[in-house]
């Protein structure tokens, strides 16, 4: 770990600038882009060179990366991993459950016309790409929408699993969510490729079900400044050596919203998720 962050100081020193990074550990392919229209080629101007970087900056940033890799290394020390009884707790609401509660809170689409009607009159909303809470994988077979109420108890995951976090000295990790809205056609799609995806209705049906990841977590957007981007890189890093103690720390949360009874949650045999439904209207409070 400290060769490999000590390899991106050096690049860095060598060229330092801005660039984009996507924080997905599971190195998802990015999306192909649409076609422009051919149009008359327009020179670029040249590049700016990079900002060179002093011998004595590259030594404070890694001075710097180093001792933050310390701190958050003694902090995932003083985390633990899900228990039996914890595990337990998180394997009692099977599908019949989420998916009766899903009909009674939730709304139904059969296709894109009808989702983008259901928006229009705010009864799904958009997930957003990217929040300081969540970010959202790659949707091969679901929409990146849900009920207003599945929205607001997202936030409190959030909110509360990062409270968690505060209290160990970890940074503020973030979920990624990996399946939201179905319609009965992308579930029927999803059986054919999936044996585990349900033979029934599905509680993603109706928008009140998401699926976020319990063994990848993303690392903290990336604050402005030299270094910042390579920072979180070596928290990402850091996240998935550690990803037992995230999954615990999540774990915990959706036990304690269960106890108050604002969702049903299922830890999944064979994926890698927390599946969990929205169990009380929470939008307008």
């Amino acid at each position: 770990m400290m060769r490999r962050w000590m390899a991106a100081v050096i690049a860095l020193a060598a060229a330092c600038g801005p660039g984009e990074h996507e924080y997905d550990s599971d190195n998802d392919p990015e999306e192909p882009r649409p076609r422009a229209a051919a149009q008359k080629p327009v020179a670029a101007a040249p590049a700016a060179p990079p900002a060179p970087v002093s011998a004595a900056d590259s030594a404070a940033l890694r001075a710097r990366i180093d001792g933050r890799g310390d701190s958050v290394r003694a902090a995932f020390a003083r985390g633990r991993p899900l228990g039996a009884s914890e595990i337990g707790w998180l394997r009692r609401d099977v599908n019949r459950t989420q998916v009766a509660t899903a009909q009674s809170l939730g709304v139904r689409a059969h296709g894109e016309t009808q989702i983008q009607q259901l928006v229009r009159q705010g009864k799904l909303v958009a997930l957003g790409d990217s929040t300081e809470h969540w970010i959202l994988r790659k949707m091969d077979h679901s929409v990146p929408y849900v009920t207003p109420d599945a929205r607001a108890l997202l936030l409190q995951v959030g909110r509360r699993f990062h409270a968690r976090l505060d209290s160990l000295g970890l940074p503020r990790y973030r979920i990624k969510v990996t399946s939201a809205l179905r319609t009965g056609a992308t579930q029927a799609e999803l059986r054919k490729i999936n044996s585990y995806a349900s033979q029934t209705a599905s509680a993603h049906e109706f928008g009140t079900t998401m699926d976020v990841s319990h063994e990848r977590f993303a690392a903290p957007a990336p604050a402005a400044g030299a270094g910042a981007e390579l920072e979180a890189d070596a928290l990402d890093e850091l996240g998935k050596e550690h990803a037992k103690v995230l999954q615990g720390e999540l774990g915990r949360t959706l036990i304690e919203l269960r106890a108050q009874e604002l969702l049903h949650v299922m830890i999944e045999n064979k994926q890698p998720v927390y599946h969990f439904t929205v169990r009380q209207r929470l939008a307008s409070r």
